[in-house]
């Protein structure tokens, strides 16, 4: 999450399917592993999360134009006025049968890249691949589809960051988010610089270049938007953000958290009543006290960390948590 995320976000990844490899996985191995979200299920969902107060819709996957379910989800998400984001690979929006029937009903639409050229069709494990994407934005610009781009920073693509900017400008997007694989070493200070030079060159070019690293001096600022009220009242104010994948599985901030801090699963319960459940549970108490430790080690109390990856950092101690105690041998 990110000072500038204002509007709660529900995040749904309809089926794990995708026809592109997924993080370096094989598709074969992919293809093997599918979950997919029962379309009466996640009808339910959004009905729930919008009576919750969830405003904007994300959904991304595994790859959503698989999901015969998205025109339906997507006309329901309209009705129920959420803001709507797709973010997809690019490379079916040029079958007229997937893109025609959701365009209008998509507010924004995301293209995932892992580089340009030869690098992200190595990530995707096809050739090919990047300029199938780039040559299908000609329908969404045709539709008149709100663009964005959204690269996944590596110390591979690093050296093209400038070039994914320059991209964007070029083909009509106006954003850029730019994402850290979980993982990645937060005070890496040359990532760092690319980031923030990719902000000045995208300040030039029209595109808004977004990280989900924040600032130190960010995490001061806008405590609030990190650390939530407990107890609270309602699911948005403890989960501004909240993921639900292929599985049904419902977790807070990030799917990186343990699953003991999951709301539980949409094939057992629906949405609202998971809810009810988690906000009155030591589950939501121990993601609100997490968050207000985080942020005094991180900000509060000025350890230098440079630039966070917010989500991250409270995963990670939710995990240390649950981590067995080391054993002390005697000499």
């Amino acid at each position: 999450m990110s000072a500038s995320t204002t509007k709660p976000v529900l995040h749904v990844s309809p089926t794990s399917r995708s026809n592109l490899a997924i993080g370096g996985a094989s598709l074969q191995t992919a293809l093997h592993a599918v979950e997919e979200l029962p379309r009466e299920l996640v009808g339910a969902a959004l009905k729930d999360a919008a009576d919750l107060g969830y405003e904007r819709l994300v959904v991304e996957g595994g790859e959503p134009f698989l999901y015969d379910g998205l025109p339906g989800l997507l006309s329901r998400a309209r009705r129920l006025e959420f803001v709507t984001t797709v973010v997809t690979n690019g490379t079916l929006l040029g079958q007229a049968r997937r893109w025609s029937p959701v365009a209008p009903l998509i507010d924004h639409l995301v293209l995932a890249l892992h580089g340009i050229g030869a690098t992200h069709d190595a990530f995707s494990r096809r050739d090919g691949a990047f300029a199938q994407a780039i040559a299908n934005l000609a329908a969404v610009r045709e539709r008149g589809v709100s663009l964005g781009f959204q690269l996944t920073l590596t110390k591979v693509n690093a050296t093209e960051v400038d070039d994914v900017v320059r991209l964007a400008a070029e083909h009509g997007a106006t954003s850029l988010q730019i994402v850290r694989p979980a993982g990645l070493t937060r005070a890496d200070a040359e990532l760092s610089e690319i980031v923030h030079g990719a902000q000045r060159l995208g300040s030039e070019l029209g595109v808004a270049v977004q990280s989900d690293v924040v600032a130190q001096d960010q995490l001061m600022l806008f405590r609030g938007q990190f650390v939530p009220r407990f107890p609270a009242r309602e699911l948005v104010g403890l989960a501004p953000e909240l993921f639900i994948e292929a599985c049904g599985r419902v977790t807070p901030l990030t799917p990186e958290v343990p699953g003991r801090l999951m709301l539980g699963s949409l094939h057992r319960q629906r949405l609202a009543t998971l809810a009810s459940a988690w906000l009155g549970s030591c589950r939501a108490a121990e993601l609100a006290s997490v968050c207000d430790a985080a942020w005094w080690q991180l900000a509060g109390h000025g350890h230098g960390a440079g630039s966070i990856r917010w989500a991250e950092e409270v995963a990670e101690r939710l995990h240390a948590a649950e981590a067995p105690a080391p054993l002390l041998v005697a000499a």
